[in-house]
């Protein structure tokens, strides 16, 4: 008994880890200038500065690291403003502080359970506030079940974010609120696999309340390989999706697929699909399956045949097509390492539509943000009332500088803020605005959704007959190159209106390039000739980039593309020029230093034409514990009358310890 006490007296119940921490010093310039045609010159400059010291400890325990460990650490800090305008001069001091904490409970056994929660104040400078502060916190919890049939995650994650900005006098306030409770299980058998998947969102934003909406999402997977060698495989995958709030609507989706490798030239596809959207408008449901075959005939000549059929619900009526396809894909390698790519297929398909109304809907529209820049996003069907168009984010592409990620997805967009509508002939596009600190806009490689409604023809049977030809020699140094497409479409019974579009489109070019040791180079030229019965337009484009490596630790990059598009039947003509170059040195670990100059022109015959350039450099330089990140910043926007300068220049300090 002695023994024992003994040891529960010097039992440690309590253990601290590794302390560190970090001393952050910052001091930042902008200054931003607008001056417009016939209106007084506008000018705001304003200086930054803030220093924050965090401490942090990793490894604490509780009686033993195995039962809780945790860390801890802690920010505290002062900022300081100085506010220059026509209005006058205003300065504000302000106290940052924020946390992070995580917990881990029985961290090794089959049931753990994690713990986490943090908070962090940012400053952005904006074009027309002078400064927004942004704070961001969450906290939540994660259930691990590694011993259940089909191991589990439960986690809870309440984020909350609050910014604040300031033009001269003028304070604007914006909260939003974010809970969700995800359950994940997944589990993988010898040939088979399972993926379980559910998530409730509920969004509130205070300033805004008419865009909060809750919502159920609910996922399954499941794939099996199968047959005599494994040559069959088997995905099995269902989604339910209900969103109240925003916009009310539910989408149910069921995709069955099969896929059989008879031989190593000869395989076959089989798919079925269930999708059923119900929102404010209507009910859409659809019903479609597909066969594919795939033959290679040695390594030259590849053909695919496929035939599909679907069957469409709409608001208000019915569509229901059938389509066959034929396509070949012919290779042949040429004297001197060349390679001749030949392709040629048509397909040809049966639609029918018989509506009640002149009108029809479409829910969650789905499109993805071209790239490098966003442009304008035409919708799949022509004659849409645009009162109706509502756009939603359900994806994120890469966050551009100087914009801070919003909750979500889905994050839904305004009109006006995120993007604007234009309409071409009978087709309507969605224009992107870039985000801007706190408006997320639509931004390359964005993923959105939109719910419209258009106009139909009350009874239509046509078929659709459609070709394409390719051909291209390619040497690696060059590679010219042919497209042809073709769509004709013919009217069988009902009135047309201005639902049925014959297209044809020409597509000539060549791209040049080298690929040396320390050059890359491309050259690329394209000329394109489209016209139908809604459009028509002559393209020609140019695209150039080129990396050089100076020193084995310099790399210079530069890269350039001009496009001219004509609208003949419109009397209009649309111009873009968008160049960057960019340098970059790299001096192991110690030194980094990036340098860019870009600019982007864009003319067209009836709107304002308008001019971008910018110019950067940021640096990073190591030295022991102590990093130093000075950057320079400017950007010029011309846009008819209106004459927008920017400059920004901050020096970071942070010593770790």
């Amino acid at each position: 008994m002695t023994v024992f006490f003994a040891a529960a007296a010097t039992a440690q119940v309590f253990g601290l880890g590794e302390w560190g921490g970090t001393l952050e010093g910052l001091t930042g310039y902008a200054r931003h200038d607008l001056k417009t045609s016939g209106s007084q010159r506008t000018s705001l400059d304003n200086i930054h500065s803030e220093n924050r010291l965090t401490l942090r400890n990793v490894g604490m325990y509780v009686y033993d690291p195995r039962l809780i460990n945790f860390s801890l650490g802690g920010t505290f800090g002062l900022s300081n403003d100085w506010l220059t305008t026509e209005s006058g001069k205003n300065s504000r001091e302000g106290v940052l502080w924020g946390y992070d904490f995580f917990a881990s409970i029985l961290p090794e056994k089959n049931y753990s359970l994690n713990l986490f929660a943090d908070r962090y104040q940012s400053f952005l400078s904006q074009e027309l506030a002078g400064q927004m502060d942004i704070w961001n916190e969450n906290r939540g919890a994660v259930l691990f079940a590694r011993r259940l049939y089909i191991p589990s995650t439960l986690t809870f994650r309440q984020e909350l974010r609050e910014d604040e900005s300031r033009v001269s006098s003028v304070v604007a306030r914006r909260k939003d609120r974010r809970n969700s409770l995800t359950y994940e299980g997944q589990r993988g058998w010898t040939d088979s696999d399972m993926n379980i998947r559910y998530e409730l969102v509920d969004f509130s934003e205070e300033s805004l309340r008419n865009l909060g909406y809750q919502s159920h999402e609910g996922s399954a997977y499941y794939s099996l390989d199968f047959g005599p060698e494994l040559n069959r495989r088997w995905d099995s995958r269902i989604r339910l999706f209900i969103r109240t709030g925003l916009t009310d609507m539910s989408n149910l989706n069921l995709n069955e697929s099969l896929r059989v490798d008879h031989t190593d030239r000869l395989k076959t596809d089989y798919r079925y699909s269930l999708m059923r959207t119900e929102a404010t408008n209507g009910i859409t449901t659809g019903h479609s399956g597909a066969f594919q075959l795939n033959h290679r005939l040695y390594e030259n000549l590849t053909t695919n045949l496929g035939l599909d059929a679907s069957f469409q619900s709409l608001p208000g009526g019915q569509r229901d097509f059938y389509r066959g396809g034929l396509n070949f894909a012919y290779r042949k390698r040429l004297p001197k390492d060349g390679v001749l790519n030949l392709g040629l297929g048509g397909a040809f398909q049966y639609d029918d539509q018989r509506f009640q109304s002149t009108e029809s809907s479409v829910a969650q529209e789905s499109h993805t943000a071209t790239s490098p820049t966003a442009q304008p996003i035409p919708l799949n069907n022509p004659l849409v009332i645009t009162e109706s168009v509502v756009v939603t984010k359900t994806a994120f592409g890469p966050l551009p500088a100087g914009c801070v990620r919003p909750s979500g997805p889905p994050t839904p967009l305004v009109l006006g803020r995120d993007y604007t509508l234009r309409t071409v002939g009978d087709v309507t596009e969605i224009v992107p605005i870039a985000c801007a600190g706190t408006s997320p806009g639509i931004n390359p490689e964005d993923t959105i959704a939109v719910d419209y409604r258009f106009r139909v023809s009350p009874s239509l049977t046509y078929t659709t007959t459609t070709w394409h030809a390719n051909l291209s020699v390619d040497y690696q140094w060059i590679r010219p190159y042919f497209f042809h497409e073709q769509t004709d479409q013919n009217l069988l019974s009902g009135r047309v209106g201005r639902s049925l579009d014959d297209q044809k489109s020409d597509t000539l070019g060549t791209q040049l390039r080298y690929d040396g040791r320390a050059l890359h180079a491309s050259l690329l030229g394209e000329v394109r000739r489209f016209t139908s019965h809604r459009t028509a337009y002559d393209m020609a484009r140019s695209n150039q980039t080129l990396g050089y490596a100076i020193l084995p630790e310099m790399m210079l990059t530069l890269s350039a593309d001009q496009a001219l598009y004509n609208y003949p039947r419109l009397d209009r003509q649309t111009r873009t020029i968008v160049g960057r170059a960019t340098l970059s040195y790299s001096l192991g670990p110690t030194i980094f230093a990036d340098s860019f100059a870009g600019l982007r022109f864009s003319d067209e015959t009836q709107a304002p034409g308008e001019r971008t350039t910018d110019f950067g450099l940021r640096v990073r330089w190591t030295y022991r514990n102590i990093d130093v990140l000075p950057s320079v910043d400017f950007s010029n926007r011309r846009r008819g009358a209106t004459d927008a300068k920017d400059y920004r220049a901050t020096l970071r300090m942070i010593r770790r310890f």
